[in-house]
């Protein structure tokens, strides 16, 4: 007899699990949130970079290697960083290559724009 008992209580507890899971799904004709594709929304500001510089190393090294896409503005945002705005954008494959060729430049990137939604 305490077989058949537990033999119950386990079909009535996988019935409830089974009732709990189909009442949580989404109904067929909402097939929910869509994922959305942060790559294609992801804009950047237009001649602003973000460069990183190696602890130790001055703005002028900024200065020194893009200088010549006219640097309409330079701020100090601390620890290193700086946000550089440009007269006229090489991009950010060229900047990064600029990059490369200086060991007191960490690290160089777009100034991304980001929404809520």
């Amino acid at each position: 007899m305490g077989y058949g008992i537990r033999r119950l209580m386990v079909i009535a507890v996988a019935l409830a699990g089974m009732a709990a899971g189909t009442a949580c799904g989404l109904a067929p004709g909402n097939p929910g949130p869509k994922p959305m594709d942060l790559s294609a929304r992801q804009t950047r500001a237009p001649g602003e970079y973000l460069v990183t510089l190696v602890p130790g190393a001055e703005s002028k090294v900024i200065a020194d290697l893009y200088g010549r896409f006219g640097i309409k503005d330079m701020k100090d945002l601390g620890s290193n960083l700086f946000l550089v705005t440009l007269t006229e954008d090489p991009g950010p494959a060229k900047m990064e290559e600029l990059r490369e060729q200086n060991a007191q430049v960490k690290a160089v990137q777009p100034n991304f724009v980001y929404r809520i939604q």
